[in-house]
């Protein structure tokens, strides 16, 4: 069954890599003319066109609103993408852009998602009732390619490029694929500012990009003279280095991270960290998030730290300054959120003023536009906001 469907699937590239050279034959200097444009027009109403209705709505669309031009950004991966036709339809390989899709206006365009996001009900009602590909780390070729769609978007980092570009280039599917994480602070307003100009979606990347910047700036405006020094992890010995979201998210609130120099996740020893001695600890969760009430799992998270032993005497614990945080919250586009968040555990008497489920909330109410009250849905944080 499989061999039939993949020779399916060549027997139709093989048809629309032929309509692709066709239309791709009006971009001669990558623009597409007045003449050009005229002439597919007339030679449609003559019947003599080799380009269907909706190629010659599309090219005239990009006369139109992209100048004749197509769309070129550097995505994340630091590959030039090239977009000559208008995006339709998205297949999103990882929640994180399925949020963004959502924060740009554009969550019609999504046609496909990750199963993490099918298992997401309340944080996206409608968008994961769409159809699987798969997971981020391991999508299923066959269910992208059944969508059909203009566009795919995968994190950085995952999957490797044998398990996505590679089989798409093997199908010879003209398929473009967006290389955008979405869950670092310090690439977050640049990556929704690129998908925002390729999805024609400008005004609501800039409304986004105000409101970060809102409270970046808030937080810069308190930074202290002298730093508090910061561990991030996921397990208690393991550590999230410079590159990750959680180090990003630490830097940014003004902590002083014991890991810089060091990049990526990896392993400890706790004679280590009891060696860095540091002031709070900060612990990334998937325990919790937009799909529980029950704080139990962060709790244990929580636990696992504090009760470690050898950590009685480490600062963050002595001093009751260990925090565990939801991905949901720490790395995603609600990032600002998390910011203010963070600021505050570590510098709590400038925070007096700021209550960070205002600011998340915000973020629900004017990004996402779901039907949520984080003061009294989700687990976010432990032991507190």
């Amino acid at each position: 069954m499989r061999t039939v469907f993949l020779a399916s699937i060549l027997l139709i590239a093989s048809i629309g890599l032929a309509n692709a050279s066709d239309y791709m034959g009006l971009f001669n200097d990558n623009r597409i003319t007045k003449d050009e444009l005229a002439n597919v027009i007339a030679d449609y109403m003559l019947g003599s066109s080799r380009l269907s209705l909706d190629e010659i709505r599309d090219a005239s669309y990009v006369y139109i609103h992209w100048s004749g031009e197509p769309k070129s950004i550097v995505d994340s991966a630091n590959r030039t993408i090239t977009i000559y036709k208008p995006i339709k339809r998205i297949v999103a390989l990882h929640s994180d852009a399925v949020e963004a899709s959502m924060v740009l206006g554009a969550k019609d365009k999504v046609v496909g998602v990750s199963k993490y996001t099918k298992e997401s009900k309340r944080q996206f009602p409608e968008l994961s009732e769409l159809p699987s590909v798969g997971s981020c780390f391991d999508p299923d070729i066959e269910a992208v390619v059944s969508l059909n769609p203009d566009v795919v978007i995968s994190y950085v980092r995952w999957p490797d490029s044998s398990k996505l570009e590679e089989k798409l280039e093997l199908l010879g599917l003209n398929i473009a694929v967006i290389r955008l994480d979405f869950y670092k602070g310090s690439t977050m307003k640049e990556e929704m500012e690129k998908l925002g100009y390729l999805l024609d979606k400008e005004k609501n990347a800039s409304k986004y990009i105000e409101w970060f910047e809102k409270y970046e700036n808030l937080v810069k405006s308190r930074t202290p003279e002298k730093r508090v020094k910061v561990y991030t992890c996921g397990k208690p010995l393991r550590a999230f280095g410079e590159g990750t979201g959680l180090y990003d998210l630490s830097v940014m609130a003004e902590g002083k991270n014991i890991l810089e120099g060091r990049e990526g996740y990896f392993d400890v020893d706790p004679e280590q960290v009891i060696v860095w001695a540091p002031e709070v600890i900060l612990r990334w969760s998937y325990a919790g998030g937009y799909e529980t009430n029950d704080i139990s799992g962060m709790k244990t998270e929580y636990e696992e730290i504090v009760y470690k032993p050898g950590f009685k005497n480490v600062p963050a614990v002595k001093n009751n300054r260990v925090y565990v945080m939801s991905a949901d919250l720490a790395t995603a586009p609600s990032f600002p959120a998390a910011l203010v968040t963070v600021a505050k555990w570590l510098y709590p008497d400038r925070y007096s003023d700021t209550d960070p489920r205002e600011i998340f909330q915000e973020y629900i109410d004017n990004f996402l536009h779901i039907n949520y009250n984080v003061s009294e849905q989700g687990s976010f944080v432990y032991p507190k906001w």
